[in-house]
């Protein structure tokens, strides 16, 4: 799908959607003789209404020591024990929460992360989830238990009454599900639970102080919260880490362009522009949040 995310720049699109509104607006006034027809104005409008957040990233936050590991009996790979003897080892979720305005339509939920401060001490990701792997299970909705074993893997418990789905899964993939109730895992999140329907993911990251989620899911119309989980390690003794986040969605284009068809020829050069090019140019019209935190990490 692509090899690095081009995020939005928030306050141009928000420009751009006010301009939309008040031309739209506008428009279907002096067409309508002064009846309210007011069907684009109001689909933008909630567009600009819809609120997308970040949650805590202090929720879960959690050191992986190897004791914690010792007392679940899981027996750590040796390369894992090595690196957590040099380096300090986090997990932590972070989680989006989307909600668009009824009948608003978007299609696209992305999130990047970037750990700090920068340089030779910089915080590395070891590994991220969800990734495309996981969209079969993560289809089955329902809630999840995500685990991790003694390589720092993430895994995943089921219900019992979702273990015939397991046929159905990559061969790669069959070892990492398990039912709920057998699980011998270092439980990460008990309660994972992943909201939106079909969709496809690219996620990146690992090995850097970045990572990104891409998540495309063609009718994205309703309340959903995205938990991101991610795995870090930092020097020894390492007090606090800075985090930046931006989570953005975009609007489904097809559906944007047919509300405000009536008066798209009225429109300015530039916003004709922009919604003739649809896909190519929905981050020009998406929502978002941009958050920076310093993250104190727990012993």
């Amino acid at each position: 799908m692509m090899n690095k995310l081009t995020p939005p720049d928030l306050q141009e699109s928000e420009a751009f959607l006010t301009d939309l509104f008040q031309q739209v607006k506008i428009w279907e006034g002096n067409l309508s003789g002064g009846e309210t027809l007011n069907v684009g104005a109001t689909a933008v409008e909630r567009l600009l209404s819809t609120k997308i957040q970040f949650g805590n990233p202090t929720h879960n936050l959690t050191r992986l020591t190897p004791a914690r590991f010792k007392q679940l009996g899981i027996e750590l790979a040796p390369l894992i024990r090595q690196q957590m003897d040099e380096r300090d080892f986090y997990y932590m979720t972070l989680g989006a929460d989307m909600r668009p305005e009824p009948g608003a339509q978007f299609k696209v939920l992305a999130c990047e992360l970037n750990f700090g401060p920068k340089g030779l001490d910089e915080p590395i990701i070891q590994t991220i989830f969800p990734q495309s792997r996981w969209r079969p299970v993560l289809s089955w909705g329902g809630g999840l238990s995500l685990t991790l074993d003694g390589n720092l893997s993430w895994g995943v418990g089921v219900d019992a009454s979702k273990l015939s789905q397991l046929l159905n899964l990559p061969d790669e993939l069959k070892a990492f599900v398990t039912n709920k109730d057998e699980l011998k895992s270092f439980i990460v999140v008990p309660d994972y639970t992943y909201e939106l329907g079909r969709f496809e993911i690219v996620a990146f990251g690992e090995g850097n102080s970045e990572c990104y989620w891409y998540i495309d899911e063609p009718d994205l119309q309703k309340k959903a919260t995205v938990q991101f989980g991610i795995i870090f390690k930092v020097p020894k003794k390492t007090a606090s880490v800075e985090l930046r986040g931006l989570v953005w969605t975009e609007p489904r284009m097809n559906w944007l362009v047919a509300q405000v068809e009536n008066v798209f020829g009225y429109l300015s050069d530039q916003l004709k522009t922009l919604l003739g090019s649809k896909d190519k140019a929905a981050n020009k019209f998406a929502r978002g949040a941009a958050e920076k935190w310093v993250l104190p990490l727990p012993n």
